[in-house]
């Protein structure tokens, strides 16, 4: 039976809520989650916070997370990964004073290039106030509300410069096909109606001179 049946060994969870607290003393920092979970393990090491194999209510499973905050105020709301379309890894938090906010999701290590990483500060994409280091940690400073920092995963090795120009810059080439393909979208869209108001234009001409061939004199179209 004990080589059939071994032994499961369960794994041992420490649960959090909304109202957990997880401080940063020395940089008057403090951050908590908007969800409920838990994790494996939690440690508090050179200023920041290491989960391992941590489950926000809602959200997907993270296998590693780093994180800090520095005077500010900072709820994480979820972490989302995705595999169809665009290979992405993002999370999302709400901060409160114009701080910094230190983020490594575990993705990213070895590329230290940035064409792969972007930030969104309120729904509004920001090319400032971000930058990200050589192991995928994501530095964020001076923005407030609602903040993603969001990971496309197109290629393993980012700092690899004999990749061809298209891995290399992979998330400008994507970002650039999106914005072309909605511009054109938008003018087809505008051509298409210039062609409807020009043609209902000739229609209503038509009408008129026909009328007035008719009688011979102008008189009222008929409604």
């Amino acid at each position: 039976m004990p080589l059939i049946c071994p032994n499961a060994i369960a794994q041992n969870t420490t649960a959090f809520d909304p109202t957990t607290k997880f401080t940063v003393p020395i940089y008057n920092g403090v951050f908590s989650f908007a969800e409920g979970g838990n994790y494996s393990k939690a440690t508090f090491e050179d200023n920041a916070w290491f989960f391992m194999n941590l489950y926000i209510n809602g959200s997907k499973p993270l296998a590693n997370l780093e994180f800090s905050a520095k005077n500010c105020n900072v709820t994480i709301y979820n972490y989302e990964t995705s595999i169809l379309g665009f290979p992405s890894d993002r999370i999302s938090y709400n901060v409160r004073g114009e701080g910094e906010q230190t983020v490594n999701m575990g993705v990213g290590v070895g590329g230290g290039a940035s064409v792969n990483w972007v930030v969104f500060s309120n729904r509004t994409f920001v090319s400032n106030g971000w930058s990200v280091s050589h192991n995928g940690t994501v530095t964020v400073t001076g923005l407030t509300g609602n903040v993603t920092v969001i990971y496309f995963g197109f290629t393993s090795d980012l700092g690899n410069s004999n990749l061809p120009f298209y891995e290399q810059h992979s998330v400008a080439i994507a970002v650039t096909v999106a914005v072309g393909a909605t511009v054109a979208a938008t003018v087809v869209v505008k051509v298409a109606a210039k062609r409807q108001a020009e043609k209902g234009e000739l229609t209503n001409n038509g009408r008129q001179v026909l009328a007035v061939s008719e009688s011979g004199r102008p008189r009222r179209p008929r409604l």
